[in-house]
């Protein structure tokens, strides 16, 4: 014979080891929030089928409670898995009943054992029929999968229906809770608990499968339409560039064939290939700003150091020479990835602290060489506003204190995105003694752990 304590114990493992393995489901792909639903009417199970030992009134009220809740968060959920809509409202309005009906009943007519089980049926074969008619409805679910869920349903609201009908009939109405009968509606219990929760792992596995396939798609698609705006940045710079040299060269022309010098032809002149001077820039960042957002590519072993020497030999042609020192160290410091964008984040920021401090004062780059490369740009310029840091390097993002001089918003954007591309990490500080303080921390190509 079956007996009661021995078929609690396998209920109760049962219904505890669901709990965890949806709990972790749900944790692992949160996307799927009936996996919670489900999670927590496992747990509200538990709790009923522990309560049914003992016989206090209200506690019998609290496992009855227990149950209804139980059913519906479960039924919620597997309906939220199916793609329907779910309906916490009823789950809770039939608790709340279940509450109620109980205690008054407990109260008014503590024998009448038939209609309790008779209500308690019709609660939980309505939350099983919902269920039922979303299993129908949805094509969400492998076939086998659903054939058995409808199968394990329609059984278990037929058993539901068999146990009140012999409650009407039965001459003793406490049949339900005999040592007799008990431990074998606990064991009906068990396995439709047991195949539900397989009927789910289906379900699961179904949506997941969807989910990464319309992944895949978005994915092939985002490749093209990279592929597309590649294309397009290049034949857009081609174009743009053609013109705007046209323009500036033409300018350059006509100030050599000034003869007689006219002051104001040559103001205007010289206003337009500055004009023309900034557009080649603007154009130039918002160019290397989208370029930057796509996959690097043509990763090879570069040194850092090296792509410093090579800046402050370019910027000292466009600022005073002597305005970067550098401490930089004898041996290669080699990093793995593009190294035209590499040198096009670190003279961003070169470029930055010399446009931002004064005339006089020089900007100091060091590398450092350790586990990874370490790269720190010091200046004595206007620094940060301390409000505003958590927005540098945001797109067309200024500073308040940088209005003045004319800038796009977009040169420490693309440090930061050409950073972030080569698994580094950027951040801006204010100096201690005034002006600002960039840090680059790049994985070092001679300490990569190798497969």
């Amino acid at each position: 014979m079956l007996d009661i304590a021995t078929s609690m114990v396998f209920v109760g493992v049962l219904t505890a080891s669901n709990c965890i393995a949806a709990f972790l489901m749900w944790r692992a792909y949160r996307q799927l929030h009936g996996l919670a639903s489900v999670s927590a009417g496992c747990l509200a199970l538990t709790t009923a089928f522990a309560l049914m030992v003992v016989r206090d009134p209200h506690l019998i009220t609290a496992g009855n409670a227990a149950m209804t809740l139980a059913i519906g968060l479960v039924t919620d959920g597997m309906v939220a898995l199916l793609g329907g809509r779910p309906r916490r409202d009823w789950v809770l309005g039939a608790t709340v009943f279940t509450v109620l009906f109980w205690e008054l009943v407990q109260w008014g007519a503590p024998d009448s054992t038939l209609v309790r089980v008779a209500v308690a049926t019709v609660v939980y074969i309505g939350f099983y029929a919902r269920l039922l008619v979303e299993v129908i409805r949805s094509s969400a679910q492998i076939r086998g999968a659903r054939i058995c869920l409808i199968l394990t349903l329609v059984g278990h609201m037929a058993v539901l229906v068999g146990r009140m009908a012999v409650a009407l009939v039965d001459p003793d109405p406490f049949f339900v809770f005999s040592p007799r009968f008990l431990p074998w509606f606990q064991l009906e219990g068990a396995v439709v608990m047991m195949l539900t929760f397989f009927c789910i792992m289906f379900m699961v596995g179904a949506q997941l499968s969807a989910t990464l396939k319309q992944r895949t798609l978005s994915l092939a698609a985002e490749r093209r339409m990279h592929t597309q705006l590649r294309q397009f940045l290049g034949t857009l710079g081609h174009e743009l560039r053609t013109p705007l040299a046209i323009i500036d060269r033409s300018a350059e022309v006509s100030l050599d064939l000034l003869d007689p010098a006219q002051p104001l032809i040559i103001r205007r002149l010289d206003t337009i290939r500055a004009t023309v001077d900034r557009l080649r820039g603007m154009m130039d960042n918002l160019l290397m700003a989208e370029r930057a957002e796509l996959e690097v590519s043509d990763a090879e072993r570069v040194d850092v150091a090296r792509i410093v020497r090579d800046l402050m030999r370019l910027l000292a042609q466009k600022y005073e020479d002597g305005r970067i020192t550098a401490a930089l160290p004898e041996t290669p410091t080699h990093v793995r990835g593009n190294r035209e964008m590499l040198a096009t984040a670190i003279g961003n920021i070169l470029d930055n602290a010399l446009k931002y401090s004064p005339a006089d004062e020089p900007v100091h780059i060091t590398v450092q060489q350790g586990g990874s490369i370490t790269i720190t740009v010091e200046d004595r310029g206007i620094g940060f506003p301390p409000h505003q840091l958590p927005q540098v390097g945001q797109r067309f993002f200024r500073a308040d204190n940088a209005r003045a001089v004319q800038g796009t918003g977009l040169g420490l954007a693309i440090v930061k995105t050409i950073v972030n591309k080569h698994s580094g990490l950027v951040t801006f500080a204010n100096a201690t003694n005034g002006g600002a303080v960039a840090t680059i921390v790049l994985p070092s190509a001679d300490t990569e752990i190798k497969p």
